[in-house]
């Protein structure tokens, strides 16, 4: 399933950053989020972006800046990495968004150690088109699921669950003869959403548009030459 390298990135991630030219709160600050709930239709700009035919990860992290997210992953900002295992970390509504090409939102290092005291949620699609979703809080898993077979979900809380996948159109019988699917990463963006607070939008994916930059290549190591184990 993960046999993604860099040559299989459709997305080049840009050297050149844009500074977006705002303060950034220390960790502990609480960010004020969008209190709204998330729905499908906020995210359907996804599929007219340059992302949707991409492999990609987006971590949604409630109430940390980008600074913070750096220094829990224990990582060195770097303005010139680039490629696959580039995380690109900026300001959002709520707190921060975390893109890569790659898995390292899904990997349970990499949520063990953003989520204590916070809620951390991540997309992600490889490029087999095989999809994941993960909701931590506080260091603890709560929810995960593969958003284009949304029923088949593991939660501690599966009627919570259960309320936002049906309101977001997630729950729905697959029809052989039509082959269509619904905009189940539209719905699993919006999950993340509800379920943290932050919002990504369309400007977070512009080319250069996240300032912060480092390689969380480190995570992907094993000592068994094996796939880092999944949250």
């Amino acid at each position: 399933m993960y046999d993604e390298t860099e040559e299989g990135c459709s997305h080049r991630i840009p050297v050149d950053p844009v500074i977006d030219g705002t303060s950034h709160p220390s960790e502990g600050t609480v960010i004020v989020a969008d209190e709204r709930g998330a729905t499908t239709d906020v995210y359907a700009w996804w599929s007219h972006s340059g992302w949707a035919p991409a492999a990609f990860c987006f971590t949604f992290i409630a109430d940390l800046a980008p600074e913070d997210v750096l220094r829990r992953l224990g990582l060195t900002e770097d303005p010139e990495q680039q490629g696959f295992a580039t995380i690109e970390v900026g300001r959002a509504v709520g707190g921060s968004i975390m893109v890569e090409c790659g898995h390292a939102g899904i990997l349970r290092d990499v949520v063990h150690a953003l989520s204590p005291g916070t809620s951390i949620a991540s997309v992600e699609r490889n490029v087999n088109y095989h999809s994941h979703f993960v909701h931590a809080v506080d260091g603890h898993i709560v929810a995960r699921l593969d958003p284009m077979y949304a029923h088949w979900s593991d939660s501690t809380d599966p009627e919570r669950l259960k309320e936002d996948l049906e309101e977001l159109g997630m729950i729905w019988d697959f029809d052989p003869e039509r082959e269509v699917f619904p905009p189940y990463i539209e719905g699993a963006l919006a999950l993340a959403e509800r379920r943290t607070g932050v919002r990504l939008e369309p400007r977070h994916l512009q080319p250069g548009a996240l300032p912060h930059r480092a390689s969380i290549a480190g995570y992907y190591e094993s000592p068994q030459g094996t796939f880092p184990e999944l949250a």
